[in-house]
């Protein structure tokens, strides 16, 4: 399959440059913690002279697992991060090596909060994660109107996962977290859902697949809990908060969810909201495969756009939102991007109605 001069991959370790790839793979997951990639090549000579022995080529790829690296794909980076495998393998006649590696985010998902007094009382969500990823040189990115209202009671305790803190007091504020290709972590917050290019079944849709199900859409979603009783507050309106959204479903289907931390009524609310883009933003994915790594515009195909999806084998035509792109690009297959797409309300998404009104494409 023929491929596009200008879409070639390459690493970037240590100030060094390394192409000549025979396989790459790059995933950017814009709402989970962090981006994978992985790497092959084979018979890898970096300007050694001819007759260079098998061994002396694979020493001259330097690449160890804890090298930060840069991934760039047609020219582009779309990954800041670590390398955390290297694999060898050979025998007298052939040679490889394959790096694997993370996003920077990696380290919140995997390492522990280790701080005494972990108390976040009267401060915002930003304000509470910008403390517990400032250790790690890690800076927070928002898209949208993040929920700025203050927690009256906000605790972290020693040993819990960072990811886990932080998603556990997004989830009372309806922001969805996730990961830049800048090494950034990512929260997501209320947005107009803007068309940014378009995927056509018989244009540029190469193949396929996808699912539409309702088992795990209600009618009703409430969220209740309690907050901590004070003067000004108690009885009844601190220990029986419920928070309530409508959902999709057509028949009687209720589903009821504990709050995650102790909040007052706008948690409540906001904490039901959040279900609901969990359990609606579930209702399709659609795995959309174009060909080539770059759109008409020059840029990359990217998570976190939105892209109209007409398709009748789908039963699409409609504004969707991407949740994860897949880069890929081999000698066999050749180079695609696989884009996943969701209701836009799962990555934070409303209709933009301002100016014109939007008309069926």
């Amino acid at each position: 399959m023929a491929m596009n001069p200008k879409e070639v991959a390459h690493l970037r370790v240590n100030g060094i440059d390394y192409f000549d790839w025979t396989r790459v793979s790059v995933e950017v997951r814009v709402t989970q913690a962090f981006p994978i990639f992985q790497f092959d090549c084979t018979e890898f000579d970096d300007g050694l002279p001819t007759g260079a022995t098998q061994a002396q080529i694979m020493q001259n790829m330097r690449i160890v697992p804890g090298d930060v690296v840069e991934v760039y794909l047609a020219g582009i980076q779309i990954v800041l991060g670590y390398v955390t495998e290297r694999h060898v393998g050979y025998d007298a006649r052939s040679h490889g090596v394959r790096i694997v590696g993370v996003g920077k985010t990696y380290d919140l998902a995997t390492s522990s909060v280790w701080t005494q007094g972990g108390s976040f009382d009267n401060q915002s969500w930003p304000q509470i994660a910008q403390k517990l990823i400032a250790p790690y040189g890690i800076s927070l990115k928002t898209i949208g109107a993040l929920d700025l209202k203050p927690y009256e009671q906000a605790h972290v305790q020693p040993g819990e996962i960072v990811w886990s803190a932080l998603e556990r007091y997004a989830r009372q504020r309806k922001i969805i977290l996730g990961s830049t290709e800048k090494g950034e972590l990512l929260a997501i917050g209320d947005r107009q859902a803007v068309e940014t290019d378009q995927l056509v079944e018989g244009v540029n849709i190469l193949r396929a697949n996808g699912v539409i199900a309702d088992d795990n859409v209600y009618h009703k979603i409430y969220s209740i809990g309690q907050r901590a009783s004070n003067d000004q507050t108690w009885g009844d309106r601190s220990n029986k908060l419920i928070g309530q959204a409508s959902g999709s479903a057509g028949r009687y289907r209720p589903i009821v969810t504990p709050m995650d931390v102790s909040d007052d009524q706008h948690g409540a609310q906001q904490r039901a909201e959040m279900e609901k883009i969990l359990s609606e933003g579930g209702k399709l994915e659609f795995n959309i495969t174009v060909q080539g790594w770059l759109r008409e515009t020059g840029d990359l195909w990217r998570a976190d756009k939105f892209y109209w999806v007409r398709s009748p084998m789908l039963l699409a035509n409609l504004l969707l939102g991407c949740r994860s792109v897949l880069y890929e690009q081999s000698n066999q297959g050749g180079t695609t991007t696989t884009l996943t797409m969701v209701d836009k309300i799962s990555l934070g998404g409303r209709l933009d109605f301002s100016g014109s009104p939007p008309t069926e494409k």
